[in-house]
């Protein structure tokens, strides 16, 4: 009896002791939640750069390696020439390369293969420093049609513009890049260049208060959507010249006069020519390219015109009159423009099918 009463108080002891214990564990807990809670992920933003190479660049890469993100250069072509180690080291960051044009010039009132050409002279130069293949492609100043983006389409890229600007390039003081990036939500593309201090200075600031927020620095895929960055959709050099993976293409098609000839193109390269017949048959290809996609009329002549119903790819169709991009039907006196809508190629030109 004695000793059952002297035991006593001891297991008491424990018991309040375990009780307390579990208090304070619970308390910690719901801190831990707590703190989950406010960074929860709510989405993704991507910084953008514009306008490089320059003298600045390898101070922005450093800037944006020491605080730990990746983004995309928008890069200006007739600038690559003076600095291509800056293509590499970008790259090499893991950094995503896009097409910002090679003469930066108005190009609204362009003709189809003015806006091509330069567009292409930005790929080679980018391509030629080591910055693989681009497959975004920014305007300058942002201005962009359907002749642009036509050009663009057939040169594998993809059209980006954005929905944030800092106003960097107008003077705008760090302080108000930083309050003006507050603005970011999921999906948000920033816009911002190469060459500012306020701009380096603004970039650890807005992205520690993005996180805040729960917003993570992102990648724009190649259809100019914002995702979570992977070490391939976001990021080193852009690179679209093969998926790893092939695809089956069926493009169904006749001629009007017959003989008439069509090419499938992806990304500015010919995967296979077909002469066609009189009559809707189905040509199929296959290919392990990726990027822009079009079939392309390449020998009009006399009552020759050609009629596209669809593409597959993988099974999947995609029909001639809903895309928005074809250079060869005759309308409103003229061939082309841009204008889509339609199954007829009565000139020679394409149907863009978007990315592949």
């Amino acid at each position: 009896m004695n000793n059952f009463l002297k035991v006593q108080p001891l297991t008491i002891r424990k018991i309040l002791n375990m009780r307390k214990a579990l208090g304070i564990l619970m308390v910690s807990a719901g801190l831990l939640m707590l703190g989950q809670t406010a960074h929860a992920q709510n989405g993704y933003y991507a910084l953008t750069f514009d306008d490089g190479p320059t003298s600045n660049t390898t101070t922005l890469l450093n800037v944006l390696n020491n605080t730990g993100v990746k983004a995309t250069f928008f890069i200006w072509g007739n600038r690559v020439a003076s600095n291509p180690s800056a293509i590499q080291a970008i790259v090499n960051a893991g950094h995503k390369i896009g097409n910002h044009s090679f003469t930066h010039q108005h190009m609204l009132t362009w003709t189809y293969q003015q806006v091509y050409n330069d567009i292409q002279q930005a790929q080679v130069a980018i391509q030629n420093a080591g910055g693989g293949t681009p497959t975004l492609f920014r305007p300058p100043y942002g201005e962009t049609n359907s002749t642009i983006i036509s050009a663009a389409t057939a040169l594998g890229l993809t059209v980006v513009t954005w929905n944030l600007d800092t106003q960097d390039w107008n003077g705008a003081s760090t302080s108000a890049i930083v309050s003006a990036a507050n603005n970011a939500q999921n999906g948000t593309i920033f816009l911002m260049h190469d060459g500012y201090s306020t701009t380096n200075q603004a970039v650890p600031t807005i992205v520690a208060n993005l996180k805040n927020k729960g917003l993570s620095p992102g990648a724009i895929n190649n259809s100019g959507q914002v995702v979570a960055w992977s070490g391939n959709g976001g990021g080193s050099g852009g690179s679209s010249s093969a998926s790893g993976r092939n695809k089956t293409v069926v493009v169904r098609a006749r001629g009007v006069a017959g003989g008439e000839s069509i090419s499938l193109k992806v990304n500015n390269t010919t995967v296979q020519t077909w002469t066609l017949t009189t009559s809707m048959t189905n040509y199929t290809a296959t290919t392990s390219l990726s990027g822009g996609t079009i079939v392309q009329y390449t020998n009009d002549s006399g009552n020759r015109d050609v009629q596209i119903d669809y593409i597959s790819v993988n099974g999947a169709i995609r029909q001639a009159e809903a895309q928005s991009v074809n250079t060869g039907v005759y309308r409103n006196g003229a061939c082309g423009g841009g204008s889509g809508g339609s199954e007829w190629l009565h000139c020679n030109g394409y149907i863009g099918f978007g990315n592949l």
